[in-house]
């Protein structure tokens, strides 16, 4: 052998040993949503439990598949720890406003089957591992219904620190409340089968070794349903899951002006940010943001918009999410600040006494922040989400469309930028009162930008015209 070909083995042997192997990991999906039986035979497993004092129930079927490259670990044996857990959440988008309306508590997993519904399946031969490339359905039935033990059991979610995977057991509290609606998926009877309202379940998995392998963001996927009226308030897909991406996901599906960002703690928990702005007419914007927090043990504990001195701010909204069945958290609303430079809604702060009781942004959970204001929007405004545990940063930054600082006039009536009063500015006057332009900031006269012209405007512009007013 030549040494040319020598030197040539020993480079591509170099090159080899150098590569870094790809570690084998689990990766756990909801495969499919509302859908169980073998392989996915079952497309419509949608429970609906009935009414309990306004109260609507479902539990909705989960299909898993492990599209990691190595198990994933099921193991229902005593109180042992390593399986999933699995949330189910309802979602409305109306009016533009997409809100989350209805939580479950959480099903504790046992005895993972080997199924084929998303890839052939590398069947293990055991129910304590869920096999590469393999499914495992849970019927509706089942994930609204309780067992034994911390297997198979419905738990709460603040036992859950999402970011990790890791839970307390035995559970930390037991489900209170009666049949049919205790520790289901529970949602207010007023928010449902609404005309024009689009409706959306979704399911998540968290579990430690998924987790702590980097693969807790695509653990939840979503599906849109119809509602039909009382008294069953049946709830019917419409269309197939989508994979791998929370519920927000779908308010940009329906309206594709809606902006999604995700925003990541030190820890590795995730939000994501939605929002929107709608021009409402006459001078005025409607602000709709939105947060979700995906798996973020931290939470969320404050949201600020920047808005610029001088800008009018009214229909100031909230929105959150009922907590039941004797879950620790509270359901107090956030309160709201106005002043300054921003508009900025908070819940108490973190200490060691109300970590668990403070109605924080807690993962698996969406809450709604909105307000009107009369400028428009403006690109680059900082956005930022305050946290709630202790950790740094203490806070997330995002950049999003926020109220742009108003306008101001420096010559009142002069509407053609020639600083004087003169005739003309007549023609722009008469196309902004009767409609045919939008109103400028130099034609109110009479009040704040954004109001339509009225006859006290008139009056003052032909004042101003007759004395052909000129400005500095």
């Amino acid at each position: 052998m030549s040494y040319r070909q020598n030197a040539v083995i020993v480079a591509l042997l170099s090159l080899c040993l150098a590569a870094p192997t790809a570690l084998a990991v689990p990766d756990v999906i909801v495969g499919g949503l509302g859908v169980s039986g073998n392989n996915g035979s079952n497309q419509n497993d949608i429970v609906e439990w009935g009414t309990l004092g306004g109260i609507m129930a479902y539990s909705v079927a989960t299909t898993s598949c492990n599209v990691g490259t190595s198990s994933l670990l099921w193991i229902d044996e005593g109180f042992d720890l390593r399986h999933p857990v699995i949330a189910q959440n309802m979602f409305r988008l109306m009016d533009g406003k997409f809100e989350h309306i209805g939580q479950s508590w959480l099903k504790h997993g046992f005895c993972a089957l080997d199924q084929d519904l998303c890839d052939n399946c590398a069947n293990t031969g055991t129910c304590n591992v869920l096999g590469v490339g393999c499914s495992d359905p849970y019927t509706g039935a089942r994930n609204g219904s309780g067992g034994s033990g911390c297997d198979g059991f419905l738990g709460p979610k603040s036992d859950v620190n999402a970011t990790t995977g890791v839970f307390s057991c035995p559970f930390s509290r037991d489900a209170v409340g009666s049949a049919p609606t205790i520790g289901r998926l529970q949602v207010h009877t007023t928010d449902l089968a609404i005309a024009g309202a689009q409706y959306y379940f979704e399911g998540q998995y968290v579990t430690q070794d998924d987790a702590q392998s980097g693969n807790g963001y695509n653990s939840v996927s979503w599906r849109e349903v119809s509602v039909a009226g009382a008294p069953n308030y049946t709830a019917l897909p419409l269309g197939p899951t989508v994979t791998e991406e929370p519920a927000i996901f779908a308010w940009q599906d329906a309206d594709p002006f809606v902006k999604l960002l995700p925003m990541n703690d030190a820890d590795g928990g995730r939000f994501w940010l939605g929002y929107r702005v709608t021009d409402l007419g006459g001078g005025m914007w409607h602000y709709e943001y939105a947060v979700q927090n995906l798996n973020s043990h931290a939470s969320g504990q404050s949201f600020s918009i920047p808005v610029p001195a001088g800008v009018s701010v009214s229909n100031i909204g909230f929105h959150d999410c009922d907590y039941h069945s004797g879950e620790i958290h509270s359901g107090t609303d956030w309160g709201v600040t106005v002043g300054g430079s921003s508009i900025t809604w908070a819940t108490n702060t973190w200490t060691a006494g109300n970590d668990l009781t403070t109605n924080a942004l807690r993962w698996g959970t969406l809450y709604n922040f909105r307000f009107d204001a009369n400028t428009p929007p403006v690109p680059g405004a900082v956005a930022t989400l305050g946290l709630f545990r202790p950790i740094a940063p203490s806070s997330l930054t995002s950049l999003v469309l926020a109220p742009a600082a108003p306008e101001i006039c420096d010559c009142p009536g002069d509407l053609d930028d020639s600083t004087t009063v003169d005739g003309a500015d007549i023609q722009n006057f008469v196309d902004m009162y009767i409609g045919n332009s939008p109103v400028g900031i130099c034609a109110e006269l009479d009040g704040p930008t954004g109001v339509p012209l009225d006859s006290d405007d008139l009056d003052a512009f032909v004042s101003l015209l007759v004395n052909g007013t000129v400005c500095p």
